[in-house]
């Protein structure tokens, strides 16, 4: 989004000490979508123009071109609403056409430098076992509660969660919370001697950094269209409906890969809005029902309710 641009360059980063230990770069493709649009939350203009955030989106991508980095870059400019969750369903469909595994980026993550040897790994594992629809997720920091334990990296599995109320996830770095910086994560990572895989078959996903096989993509497994957010939960819940106990995540439980929910400069030039933590009770007030609709529909997915889907229509009203 355009209020993450300052955000962007760290994971551009990780992403480039993640392709530089990949021999046939060729087989990787690495987009980047600038959503401009001003659906949910406007421009502020006294702050920065419509053609100034464009030139940084650029910078970033020229560089990549320059040095070599495979980069392809879309800019969407339109007003018809487009979530996260709409990209994510569109990437997979014509990811899954042409490549072996779809991947989830996000601007405020950073990907492990290990991230392709982790692949290649279960990858070989899998084609052994005649295992083709499954996905692939990685360690994280210490989560809000129990259930997300199994995704919790080694390291901080056995930690107390910091709540933000608490105003110490600043200073605590098992924190899911705290800013972990690139330096940091890779002297985590750095300790691997071999992976630790684990897997279940129920799904717990985190959104970023997931790693889809495109059989499991081609089953169906998708953001389904009644989804306007909550892409992660979405699909979650089709990968259980279609899959049942079928259903396989493997799990890198020592590769850590960090998701900066409270990056500082995670939400900026937002009119109307100082929240560079991106907090969501600082949220405009648009997004926030927005939200609502989609965890209405969330509810109704999951319990294959009667009730009719809302849609962008709903919102606008």
């Amino acid at each position: 989004m355009f209020y993450e641009i300052e955000a962007l360059k760290d994971m551009v980063q990780s992403y480039k000490n993640a392709i530089n230990e990949v021999e046939n770069k060729e087989n990787v493709t690495f987009e980047l979508f600038f959503n401009m649009s001003e659906t949910f939350e406007s421009i502020d203009t006294d702050q920065i123009s419509k053609e100034e955030l464009l030139n940084k989106f650029n910078v970033v991508c020229n560089d990549l071109e320059k040095n070599g980095y495979p980069i392809t870059k879309k800019v969407y400019e339109d007003i018809k609403p487009y979530s996260i969750g709409s990209y994510r369903r569109d990437l997979n469909d014509k990811g899954c056409e042409d490549n072996d595994f779809v991947i989830w980026g996000e601007t405020d993550i950073l990907f492990p430098k290990e991230l392709f040897q982790g692949i290649e790994t279960v990858s070989e594992y899998s084609k052994k076992e005649n295992i083709h629809r499954y996905c692939l997720t990685f360690g994280t920091r210490k989560m809000w509660d129990d259930g997300w334990k199994i995704l919790e990296h080694n390291d901080f599995t056995d930690c107390k969660f910091t709540e933000l109320h608490d105003n110490l996830w600043q200073d605590d770095p098992s924190s899911i919370f705290y800013t972990m910086n690139i330096e940091e994560m890779n002297k985590i990572n750095s300790k691997i001697d071999e992976f630790d895989f684990r897997y279940i078959n129920y799904p717990k996903i985190d959104g970023s950094c997931l790693v889809l096989s495109s059989d499991l993509i081609k089953f169906g497994v998708n953001v389904p269209s009644c989804l306007i957010y909550n892409d992660d939960h979405g699909v979650s819940i089709m990968a259980e409906k279609l899959l049942g106990k079928n259903y396989i995540q493997f799990i890198c439980k020592n590769l850590l890969k960090v998701h900066a929910r409270r990056h500082p400069n995670k939400r900026l030039y937002v009119l109307d809005e100082d929240n560079q933590h991106s907090f969501e009770n600082k949220k405009t007030n648009s997004f926030n029902k927005f939200k609502q609709l989609s965890q209405a529909n969330i509810e109704t997915l999951a319990s294959s309710s009667p009730n009719k889907f809302y849609e962008y229509s709903d919102f606008k009203k």
